[in-house]
C-alpha cells in the first residue's frame, strides 16, 4: 500500500507541474497578444498624431503664409485697368484671418483728382469680400484729398460700415455707416458766398451717419467743428454712377465762431439777415457734388456784387 500511494502521489505531481506548465505557456501567450495588441495601438496614435499635424500645419501655411498680399495686388492693377483708376500701396498685408492694411495707399482719377492715406487699416471679412459684401470697419491714418479746387488733410478717419453688392455700381447699393474723422486742414478752396475762399480752416472733428438705399445716400445726422463755424447737416443725395453729377438736396446750419465773427464783421449783418432756426442759421443746398448751389432768391443781394466796369467807347478813326 505504502508504494502504490507514493506512485499515486508521484503521479499526481507530475500531472499537476504539466498543469502549471501548461497554464504558463498559456500566460505567456496571452501576454505576447496583449503586447501585441498595445503596440499596434501605439503605432496607430502615431499615425494619428502625424495627420493632425500635417492638417494643423496646412491650415497654418493656407491662413498666415498663402501669398494673399499679391493677389490683392494683382486685383488693383486690374481694376485700375478697367476703370482707368490707378490703385496701389507701397505694402500689403491681407492675411486670410486678421485685419487687412495698406500702407502709402494712393488713389488717381482720370479726372486728376487723388486720394492718398499713408495707412489704412481694415477689419473685414474675406468671405464676406468673396460675397460682394463690406462689413466691418476701417481705419484710415494721414488722409489727404487733392482736386481741382478742393484740397485737405485728415489726421485719422474711422469708418464702420455695411454695404453690399460693392461689385455692381454704386446706385445699386445698400448699406449704412458712419464716418468719424478729427484733425485736419483745408488746403485749398473754391469761393463760397459769403466766406470767400476757406483756405487755411482748420477742421477739429466731424461725424457724419448715413444709409444707402435704393440709389440714394441719406445723411441721417452729420455735424463738423471748424475753426470758422460749427456746421449741421442732414438731407438726400441722390447718387450717380458719375459722382460728379450726384445731386444735393441738403440743409445745413451753422453758428459762426466768435473768433471768426469778429474778424469777419461784414458777415456778421449779412449772416442775421439769412433763415435762422433755433439761433442757428440754415441754408439749403441743391446742385451736384460738382457745382452745388446755395438754394436762397435774396443771395445775391444780399452778398452784394462787385461794381461793374464802365464800359467805354473808342470812335472809329475817319477814313481819309
Amino acid at each position: 500500500m505504502p508504494k502504490e500511494e507514493e506512485l499515486e502521489e508521484d503521479f499526481l505531481t507530475e500531472e499537476d507541474n504539466e498543469i502549471q506548465e501548461s497554464l504558463l505557456e498559456d500566460d505567456d501567450d496571452l501576454f505576447d497578444e496583449d503586447g501585441d495588441e498595445e503596440h499596434s495601438k501605439v503605432n496607430r496614435k502615431q499615425v494619428l498624431t502625424l495627420v493632425g499635424i500635417a492638417f494643423v500645419s496646412f491650415l497654418v501655411f493656407t491662413l498666415f503664409i498663402f501669398p494673399l498680399n499679391e493677389i490683392v495686388r494683382s486685383i488693383l492693377i486690374k481694376t485700375g485697368k478697367e476703370t482707368g483708376i490707378f490703385l496701389d500701396a507701397k505694402e500689403i498685408h491681407f492675411p486670410v484671418i486678421g485685419r487687412k492694411s495698406f500702407d502709402s495707399f494712393i488713389a488717381s482719377f482720370p479726372s486728376g483728382t487723388s486720394v492718398k492715406a499713408e495707412e489704412i487699416s481694415l477689419g473685414v471679412s474675406l468671405l464676406g469680400l468673396l460675397q460682394s459684401k463690406l462689413e466691418g470697419d476701417a481705419n484710415i491714418g494721414y488722409f489727404s484729398f487733392e482736386g481741382s479746387e478742393w484740397a485737405m488733410s485728415i489726421q485719422t478717419l474711422d469708418i464702420p460700415l455695411r454695404l453690399s453688392p460693392i461689385d455692381d455700381k454704386i446706385t445699386k447699393w445698400n448699406g449704412e455707416g458712419e464716418i468719424e474723422l478729427s484733425g485736419g486742414k483745408i488746403k485749398e478752396s473754391a469761393e463760397i458766398p459769403f466766406l470767400g475762399s476757406l483756405k487755411g480752416t482748420d477742421i477739429r472733428k466731424a461725424n457724419i451717419v448715413f444709409k444707402i438705399r435704393s440709389g440714394k445716400l441719406l445723411l441721417e445726422r452729420g455735424s463738423l467743428e471748424s475753426s470758422l463755424a460749427k456746421f449741421q447737416f442732414q438731407g438726400v443725395i441722390r447718387l450717380s454712377d458719375t459722382l460728379s453729377y450726384s445731386q444735393l438736396d441738403l440743409k445745413v446750419c451753422f453758428t459762426l465762431t466768435e473768433k471768426f465773427a469778429q474778424e469777419r464783421q461784414d458777415l456778421v449783418g449779412m449772416v442775421a439777415l439769412l433763415p435762422q432756426e433755433g439761433g442757428k442759421t440754415c441754408i439749403p443746398i441743391r446742385g451736384t457734388f460738382s457745382s452745388p448751389k446755395v438754394d436762397l432768391p435774396n443771395l445775391n443781394q444780399l452778398g452784394g456784387s462787385a461794381p461793374k466796369a464802365e464800359e467805354t467807347s473808342i470812335e472809329p478813326a475817319p477814313v481819309p
